[in-house]
């Protein structure tokens, strides 16, 4: 029999999926979803009677009273702004104490308590009529969109449609046994045919030691005639072989297609959990600033697991940030003439090879007059470009606009993060803002990362390539297209809207073989978060998928370059960075990128936090420091992780979910290949007890979370890297 320890432990263990469903469940509610209310009512009773039994008391009087909202909506009453707040409020109260069970969240929880009750209070108190629901929270008419939050439930009986990725989409384990069983048939059959081959072969060797030149006249006619009889049987051995084997390779061509498509399948997911923990970041950021914010969620798109997991820091940062610098407080909405409530909308839209999110606010739109108070001491003329041209700056490291550092902005981790995180995928991202009237951030990243479509284009000695997304045109440039200007060439873009100019370069300077674009050129006009620019090639082919060799794995670098794709020919093709191709050709750099490749390994450090917005700055620090990165969301994983590849240096947070931060490093300081690999321990609250033993362990720092210095880790991190 299990003792009540395992017990409360297996249950704060299972608290994250179980929080996760119900905010879920709410949010779907939010969106239509009236099944989803008896659901999430059945998983809180749930949770308050297992809560009870285990005498936890703080959880089982939480999950009880949000309980008692839900039974007050089931009852009739119409939910609220304040409905929904208090249930997602008391959903992050149910986490905190299961990821900190020991930990004083009294005054927290004492709050959202409160706010449960006031909320029980506006719905007032009607019992449930047998057989009915409430109807579900109506979106306001003028965002009446596919809805993107969980899926509708099915009917228990209802069999899940296999054509259909789910949010996380399993393997499909059967599937996957029988094209491995017929696999491993057609390898036995394999060694069938090498075996008649080696039959054949030794066959072969005997009709040549039975031919000797030198022999008897005599006996030629006998040899020949025996030559011919082995001849034919090896011919006809070796056609039956070659039969064999030819059907042999199209049926393990077709299983290991199959198998791919297997695969490709499990790590395709669905927006709707990404987008539902942007719905509930929004409402977060929203309660914490104080704003009446309208989040809405719209679209609904496929992407490959890898990429969703590189996506959603890039998201919820951007949903923050639109938050809490774009949507202006009350006062300043009524002065300007708004609606008191803002509004931040997050679009999904999905093509044949990318996934196109748009970030919309209708909040003041970026401070250019306080950007360029920030850029004066760093870049010269800063009072002297127009907004356009300072829109490049907003993706500097450290860059922040404001002047006091609050529970989300002012400390430096800006649009730099989003930047990174799409580059890396071989996104894009697009900024377009209006003083006074809001921001619009359009992301663009690839399905999947198992190809990507390209548009080949070629350029003197280099065969190049950029993504299909990043391209707006291909033009030819004539002589009424091409004009040169004081800044520069130009071309001109003509549509629905009016003449454009676009600044034009030659690809060729770029990457280090001179020229200028002249009449007759093709240029790939393509887009960038400043505005659409072109570049002048030697010639371009239709847009095709490649399969990529991506940078981090190649044996030479050039900041040009982010990926390689092998061609037919057995040479390459080099995959163009969009954003550092439009950052080299403005600033004309003596030396060529390509002239500056050189032998790379970039340090590889690990980062294990289960707190998403601390691992997204701790991540964004190493990366600014030239490291690659590797993140992990508890101390197991982590684990895991660093023995897949080990890292040159490890940060770990020391209060995580299956495995504690000094468990953590115990386990690396007992594995070989990993005894020696430097750490760095951030906490909120370290014990003296814990702290001795980490000291012990051998843990290069112990930094405090409360009193973080970005520069104090970078000096740890730089002197743990030099072997100081």
């Amino acid at each position: 029999m299990r003792s009540r320890a395992d017990l409360v432990a297996a249950f704060h263990r299972t608290m994250p999926d179980r929080v996760a469903q119900a905010t879920d469940l709410w949010l779907g509610y939010e969106q239509g979803q009236s099944g989803n209310l008896q659901v999430l009512r059945r998983l809180l009773h749930t949770l308050k009677g297992e809560a009870h039994m285990l005498e936890l008391a703080a959880c089982g009087d939480l999950a009880e009273l949000a309980e008692d909202v839900i039974d007050a909506v089931r009852g009739g009453a119409r939910p609220t702004q304040l409905t929904g707040d208090s249930l997602l409020g008391a959903l992050e109260g149910l986490g905190l104490l299961s990821a900190s069970p020991g930990g004083d969240a009294a005054p927290e929880l004492e709050i959202v308590k409160e706010t449960l009750r006031a909320a029980r209070a506006e719905l007032g108190g009607s019992g449930l009529p047998a057989g009915e629901l409430a109807p579900p929270l109506a979106p306001p008419p003028e965002s009446v969109h596919e809805s993107v939050l969980p899926p509708r439930l099915d009917p228990p009986d209802a069999p899940p449609d296999p054509a259909q990725p789910t949010a996380r989409a399993a393997l499909d384990v059967e599937a996957v046994g029988a094209l491995l069983q017929e696999l491993q048939r057609l390898h036995g059959e394999r060694e069938v045919i090498q075996r008649r081959l080696r039959e054949s072969q030794r066959m072969l060797r005997a009709l040549l030691v039975e031919i000797d030149p030198r022999g008897a006249p005599d006996r030629f006619a006998e040899r020949i005639a025996k030559t011919l009889g082995y001849g034919a049987e090896i011919e006809r051995l070796l056609g039956a072989v070659r039969a064999d084997s030819s059907s042999n390779e199209f049926a393990a061509g077709r299983a290991l297609g199959e198998l791919d498509e297997v695969v490709r399948r499990a790590s395709v997911v669905r927006t709707e959990r990404l987008l539902n923990q942007v719905s509930l970041a929004a409402r977060s950021a929203a309660r914490m600033l104080g704003k009446d914010v309208e989040a809405r969620v719209e679209g609904t798109g496929l992407l490959d697991a890898a990429v969703e997991r590189r996506l959603e820091p890039a998201l919820l940062h951007l949903v923050r940030n639109a938050i809490d610098h774009g949507i202006e407080p009350a006062d300043v909405r009524a002065r300007r003439g708004k609606p008191a409530r803002g509004t931040v909308a997050v679009t999904v839209i999905q093509t044949d090879a990318a996934v196109r999110i748009e970030v919309k606010d209708d909040g003041g739109g970026v401070d250019f007059a306080r950007l360029r108070e920030v850029l004066a001491p760093s870049v010269p003329g800063a009072w002297s470009l127009d907004d356009a041209e300072l829109i490049p700056y907003l993706f500097a490291h450290g860059l922040t606009t404001s002047r006091s550092v609050g529970a989300i902005s002012g400390r430096g981790v800006g649009l730099d993060i989003v930047a990174r995180e799409i580059g890396a995928l071989g996104g894009q991202v697009r900024v377009d803002s209006k003083p006074g009237l809001g921001t619009t951030i359009l992301l663009v990243v690839p399905k999947n990362l198992h190809g990507e479509e390209v548009v080949p284009i070629s350029s003197g000695r280099f065969r190049c390539a950029v993504p299909t997304h990043a391209v707006h045109s291909v033009v030819l440039l004539e002589d009424e297209e091409l004009l040169h200007t004081p800044d520069g060439p130009r071309v001109r873009l003509t549509s629905g809207a009016g003449a454009e100019l676009a600044p034009l370069y030659a690809l060729g300077a770029v990457l280090g073989d001179g020229g200028q674009p002249e009449p007759g050129d093709a240029a790939l006009v393509l887009h960038h978060a400043a505005g659409l620019f072109a570049v002048s090639v030697g010639g371009y082919e239709n847009p095709r998928l490649v399969a990529l060799v991506r940078s981090e794995e190649m044996p030479v670098t050039s900041p040009l370059v982010r990926a390689v794709a092998p061609t037919a020919d057995g040479e390459a093709m080099l995959l163009l960075d969009v954003e550092r191709l439009f950052a080299y050709a403005r600033q004309a750099p003596r030396e060529a990128p390509f002239a500056a490749a050189e032998q790379k390994r970039e340090p590889l450090a690990l980062v294990v936090e289960d707190a998403p917005v601390a691992r997204e700055l701790l991540c964004g620090i190493l990366r600014s420091l030239g490291l690659r990165v590797e993140e992990a969301t508890d101390g197991r994983e982590g684990l895991a992780r660093a023995r897949a590849a080990p890292p040159d240096v490890v940060l770990t947070d020391l209060e995580m979910p299956y495995m504690s931060g000094l468990e953590l490093v115990a386990e690396l300081r007992r594995s070989p290949g990993l005894a020696r690999v430097p750490v760095v321990v951030l906490t909120t609250a370290a014990q003296e007890q814990s702290e001795a033993a980490l000291r012990g362990l051998g843990v290069r720092a112990v930094l405090s979370k409360q009193r973080f210095v970005e520069e104090e880790l970078r000096r740890i991190i730089a002197a743990s890297l030099g072997g100081a």
